[in-house]
């Protein structure tokens, strides 16, 4: 079986979330009252299996065979700051300059 990934949207700091199956398409509908879509994080099938970012996979799944997203509102988990890494700078070759 193939692995599905899935991409979340946050709209702006709004808990509005939209779940699409390629990355940076389609267009999201847009709110005149946010920053716009923000790509937010990548999930695979398993990793809400629990229903913990706040959407139900098999509804989302038709939503987005029909109109190429799923609109949501994100759970606290969902939410919650991430953590971010720095990255370090790449020479040509890509190798760290650090």
């Amino acid at each position: 079986m193939a692995i599905e990934r899935w991409y979340i949207y946050r709209d702006g700091m709004t808990d509005a979330c939209a779940l699409t199956s390629i990355k940076n398409a389609p267009p999201l509908p847009s709110n005149t009252e946010s920053n716009g879509w923000q790509f937010w994080m990548q999930i695979s099938r398993f990793q809400d299996e629990q229903r913990r970012f706040g959407f139900d996979l098999q509804v989302a799944t038709a939503d987005i065979a029909a109109k190429g997203y799923s609109l949501f509102t994100g759970s606290a988990n969902l939410l919650a700051a991430r953590l971010q890494t720095p990255s370090a700078p790449y020479t040509r070759e890509g190798t760290s300059n650090g």
